[in-house]
């Protein structure tokens, strides 16, 4: 067959529109970008065209659906070796490496939502011309793979939890009282053969019903992996966790390989990344943490938000704004019940949130007649009692949410942490200010010391802002392979899971 008719029937298709063999086309302008430069060549035939097919049927490996990039359509057309056929299966072939290759970049779904995005992101990457000059599309697409957050090894994982699913996963720990080291009971096989059966924490002895050390000491580093309380003993939430079947935590992987694609390279050598579902926040330098600490982030019904951003200044001994809504649902009732409740929290009443707005007596307000909204504006003083503590890290955002300090030391303590109202205490607050100025001489932990035991609010700009990523991964993989877990706080990853799964589509 001449080449050129392959080549004249691959313009054609691509000047008539959108739609390819009843296929709808993702990436029109790509191609064109794609095919122009070439005189309408077609890429793929032989093994190029294998390669390329096979490359879209592993889109599960990542979590992602095959049958999102026309596979059904290129299959039945490979034994159709007219023109017209030939040039389609490329232009498929083509749209859905292009469709491919912006999901492992940017993710299929829009970051921190539920929704797959309507058109692919091909100019980020210039996804065309990579494809144009790439070596084979395995390379295509392993190019587009971030290395980073261990995005392979949750890869890996999700293979082996689905196997477990596939072979019936593991069994239940049956209900009853709390199992601890030296307890006999029936329960403690099936707890003793769900461990070895996940491979993470194997166990000798499987039918033994011996609560003996070497089993408390694999129970304690299941809680470790899962974020519970480390004391060695089978108590509701860890049953609770044991109990998570190999084919939700497969879901739960799937739901965390998007997560990463949507960090991307995570731009910048100096990051902070704060992890809600962890409860954590890590300063990036480079490929190290240079800290690592425990946060509080928003309750269940006002999560913290999944997004990036860049912190670009502190405030030292800030004043906290009670946000109207706070003000309502919380403040209000405290106000209502305890006349001196004001005075005891350091809470000026102030007439307005304009530079004008005038301070007023809260003993002339009758608190008793508001319902459901406060007309006035409550700010609370700097010092040891401020919500926020003596440093808030800023950077201005939609959601009006930041990291602070905080006075509320004791919560740091509990191995779940959701209970701000979606802003991010952190716990060491003083070393993270050092951390961020470190580049600017005036500002050594000893300045900051005098700044803030002065008790002056003073806000000091970065000379360079720092990247921020708000993230929530209930699941990643640590360099031993081990898979970590998290309880879905905000029960986010069965809707992403599912947006995963659902069809592409343009309109």
């Amino acid at each position: 067959m001449p080449a050129g008719a392959v080549s004249d029937a691959l313009a054609q298709a691509l000047a008539d529109g959108h739609t390819v063999a009843g296929e709808q086309l993702f990436a029109p302008e790509g191609l064109r970008a794609l095919y122009g430069p070439r005189d309408h060549r077609p890429l793929w035939s032989g093994d190029r065209l294998d390669a390329a097919r096979k490359v879209l049927a592993d889109a599960d490996t990542h979590g992602l659906n095959p049958a999102d990039y026309h596979l059904a359509a290129i299959d039945a057309m490979r034994d159709d070796r007219s023109p017209g056929a030939r040039a389609a299966s490329d232009l498929l072939l083509s749209d859905g490496l292009l469709l491919l290759g912006s999901h492992l970049r940017a993710g299929k779904v829009e970051a921190g939502g539920v929704r797959p995005r309507r058109q692919p992101r091909l100019a980020d990457a210039d996804l065309p011309s990579r494809l144009a000059f790439a070596r084979d599309p395995v390379d295509f697409a392993a190019e587009l793979t971030s290395s980073l957050a261990g995005y392979r090894r949750l890869r890996h994982a999700l293979d082996h939890y689905r196997q477990l699913a596939a072979s019936d996963g593991w069994p239940r720990v049956p209900d009853g009282p709390i199992l601890r080291v030296g307890d006999g009971s029936a329960a403690v096989p099936p707890l003793r053969q769900r461990l070895q059966r996940e491979g993470v924490e194997p166990v000798a002895d499987i039918g033994s019903e011996r609560f003996d050390a070497e089993l408390e000491d694999a129970v304690r580093r299941f809680q470790a992996r899962h974020g519970l309380q480390v004391d060695g003993a089978v108590g509701p939430r860890t049953r609770a966790a044991l109990n998570v079947s190999a084919a939700q935590r497969a879901e739960q992987l799937v739901a965390n390989l998007e997560r990463r694609r949507w960090l991307g390279e995570a731009p910048g050598r100096r990051q902070v990344r704060v992890n809600a579902a962890a409860f954590t926040l890590d300063a990036i330098e480079g490929d190290a943490v240079a800290l690592h600490m425990r946060v509080v982030v928003g309750r269940p019904y006002r999560p913290t938000p999944e997004f990036s951003d860049r912190i670009r200044y502190l405030v030292l001994n800030p004043y906290w704004e009670v946000p109207p809504r706070l003000a309502a649902q919380d403040k209000l009732p405290e106000i209502k019940r305890d006349p001196g409740y004001l005075a005891a929290e350091h809470l000026r009443v102030l007439t307005g949130w304009g530079a004008d707005a005038r301070e007023l007596d809260p003993a002339q307000i009758d608190w008793q007649r508001l319902r459901g909204h406060v007309p006035y504006r409550l700010r609370q003083d700097p010092g040891p009692w401020n919500a926020l503590g003596r440093i808030k890290f800023m950077f201005p955002n939609g959601h009006d949410v930041y990291l602070h300090d905080t006075p509320s030391r004791g919560l740091f303590a509990h191995a779940e942490r959701g209970f701000s109202s979606g802003c991010i205490r952190v716990e060491q607050a003083l070393a993270l200010a050092e951390w961020l100025l470190q580049d600017d001489p005036r500002w050594t932990q000893a300045a900051l010391r005098e700044a803030i035991d002065s008790g002056r609010t003073r806000t000091i700009n970065l000379r360079t802002p720092v990247p921020v990523h708000l993230l929530y991964w209930t699941a990643w993989v640590d360099s031993d392979g081990r898979a970590h877990f998290r309880r879905d706080l905000y029960t986010r990853d069965a809707a992403l899971a599912e947006a995963l799964t659902t069809p592409m589509q343009t309109r």
